[in-house]
Order: C-alpha cells, then sequence, then structure tokens
C-alpha cells in the first residue's frame, strides 16, 4: 500500500486537469496513489481522467452532486494511506512538492500539516509565502487562511473526527485547518511548490462575496478561540473594523492599537497563541493597514514633494517605520510615479 494518497477533487475541470494530473505523476517522490473524485461533471472531465493510462490513479465519481466540501470528505473516507496530500484538478505541482512535504513529516512527527509556497497564475499573477513557523502559522490565521495544498496526517480525520464543514463552503478549507489547529502543529516551506491556476470560473472568483462571508465567521471563531470574554460588541469591531486594510483617521488608528493590545492581554488567559508571534503579526496588520491608507490617500496621483508635505503634515507620519518612511521620502524627493 502507498503511503500518500493524492487527493483530487474535480468539477467541470476539463481543459486543466490533465496539466494537473500530469505534474502529479512527474513527482520525484514516488510512494503515493492519486485519488481522483468526480462531483458529477458535466463536461468532459471524466474522460480525461479515464484517458490517462497509469496504474497509480483510482478514480471515484459521485451519484449526484455534492458540493466541494463534502466531496473532499467523501474522497477522505476512501483513503487508507498513512498521508494525504491535496491539490485541485486545475492546479500545477512543482516535481519535488510531495518529496519536501513528506520529508518533514517524516522529520517531525509532532507536525501534522506541511504546506508551502505558491505562485497564482492565469488571469493574476503573483508570488505568495505564508509564515513558516506553527506560531507564526497560528497568529497569522486570525486574519487568513494560511495553509494552500498541504500534506496532512490522516490522523486528523481518523482519530480527531476533523471533517470539512458544508457549511463553511466556500471557506471550507480555512475553516477545517482553522480547526486543526488546535489539535496538531503546523509548518510552512518557504518555496514555490505550487502554481495555483486562477480563471473566471473557479469559486474564489465565481463566488467572492460569499467566501469573503464565510472567512469573517472563520475569523470569528478564530478570535473566540482566542478567548471567548470578547463581548457581541467587540467581535463585531473585529470582523467589520479591525481586519479591513485601511483606516478612517488618528483616532481609528489609536482604537486599532488598543483593541491589538487587548487581544495580547486576553490570549494569556488560554495561550492558544504564542505572545511574541500574536504581537509581531498584529503590528504587522497594523502597518500594512497604515501603508495602505497612506498611499491611497496621498500618493494615489503619484509621489512629489507636494503631496509627501501633504503627507507629513497630515499627523500619521512616522508611524508605518523606517523601511517605508525612507520609501516615501525616496520616492517623492525624485518625483517617480506609482
Amino acid at each position: 500500500m502507498a503511503k500518500v494518497t493524492v487527493l483530487m477533487p474535480t468539477y467541470n475541470v476539463a481543459p486543466y486537469v490533465k496539466e494537473a494530473i500530469d505534474s502529479v505523476l512527474r513527482q520525484t517522490y514516488s510512494d503515493f496513489e492519486l485519488l481522483v473524485i468526480d462531483d458529477c461533471s458535466t463536461d468532459n472531465t471524466v474522460e480525461v481522467v479515464r484517458g490517462i493510462d497509469d496504474p497509480r490513479i483510482r478514480i471515484v465519481q459521485n451519484e449526484c452532486n455534492v458540493g466541494l466540501a463534502e466531496n473532499l470528505n467523501r474522497g477522505l473516507s476512501h483513503i487508507t494511506t498513512e498521508l494525504v496530500a491535496r491539490m485541485d484538478g486545475d492546479d500545477i505541482a512543482e516535481p519535488y512538492w510531495l518529496e519536501h512535504e513528506v520529508a518533514i513529516l517524516d522529520s517531525h512527527p509532532e507536525i501534522g500539516v506541511c504546506s508551502g509556497g505558491f505562485e497564482r497564475f492565469g488571469t493574476t499573477a503573483a508570488r505568495v509565502r505564508f509564515p513558516e513557523s506553527h506560531e507564526a502559522i497560528a497568529a497569522n490565521m486570525l486574519f487568513e487562511c494560511s495553509v494552500i495544498v498541504p500534506t496532512f496526517r490522516m490522523s486528523l480525520y481518523r482519530d480527531y473526527g476533523l471533517r470539512y464543514r458544508t457549511d463553511a463552503f466556500p471557506a471550507e478549507d480555512y475553516r477545517f485547518w482553522s480547526e486543526c489547529l488546535h489539535v496538531t502543529r503546523f509548518y510552512n516551506l518557504q518555496e514555490t511548490l505550487f502554481h495555483y491556476r486562477m480563471h473566471p470560473t473557479q469559486i474564489c472568483t465565481a463566488r467572492r462575496e460569499e467566501q469573503q462571508h464565510k472567512v469573517t465567521e472563520v475569523r470569528l471563531l478564530m478570535l473566540e478561540w482566542l478567548s471567548p470574554d470578547f463581548s457581541e460588541e467587540e467581535k463585531k469591531y473585529y470582523t467589520e473594523q479591525f481586519t479591513k486594510l485601511e483606516i478612517e483617521d488618528k483616532q481609528d488608528f489609536a482604537k486599532r492599537k488598543a483593541f491589538a493590545e487587548k487581544m495580547v492581554e486576553r490570549n494569556r488567559k488560554l495561550g492558544h497563541f504564542e505572545e511574541t508571534a500574536l504581537r509581531q503579526r498584529l503590528d504587522k496588520h497594523l502597518t500594512i493597514c497604515l501603508y495602505n491608507t497612506i498611499v491611497e490617500r496621498f500618493f494615489a496621483n503619484g509621489y512629489s514633494p507636494t503631496h509627501y508635505l501633504t503627507y507629513l503634515v497630515s499627523g500619521l507620519a512616522l508611524r508605518t517605520g523606517r523601511h517605508y518612511e525612507i520609501r516615501f521620502f525616496l520616492k517623492s524627493a525624485l518625483l517617480r510615479k506609482i
């Protein structure tokens, strides 16, 4: 029996699925099987998969469409291996994806989930890295899902009964990993292991507003895990104001700083988040909010000495840190445009 099952849920990905499967079959790590579980595709996804002749591929077809979260659960119920690796049918894995993630899990039994970096391609392009250490990953999960195409231990499913929640779709991954944080440790490799395809028909594009609503629900659960003592008013402030990436004025910034300090203080009761990592992530969030606001408010039409002077007298200057202050000054002095 193989050690790893690559779990690939599919639904109407015929134009992309062969490239995705080929990237799995080219892995430098060989002790795996590929389980494709199709959720009643209405295109020729299944025919494309069946046309790939490789004994490592196993395909299961649902009798009716159940949605991504339940499709993942059904996939997990078919797995008997020690480890499972998740990828979608429209992405591309680097050849060393499994080798590098499995190596971390083999050498660190305390780690239950190993993920890595990725690059977006298609309609948008970007290089993405999530925090490396478990402590930093946990703190980052207060704001966003910090796991992509991971390899994880099946004991999370078998021993702890963790499942993808259908009511969390289309943020089921974020919800699943937030619950895994309660029982295991995480690690993120700082290298590109995947190429994440961006296209108009994918879920995160087609259902963006619904996904953001579900993301907000998971953020609230993460805040409650930090401390159950937050009032309903404080929870509302966290999800509707604090996590937003812009500020209104100096008073708003001061209020956010005070709330961040409250989060640090309340975390001490249960200690679910390592304090240094939590404080660093909160400081980073405040800096990002301030930076975005400054750029939009003072430099949206370009950098110039005049714009820089307006910024200096605004009361927001000297709060983003030396790196950004030098950047603002030099761009303005050199009259560079955005």
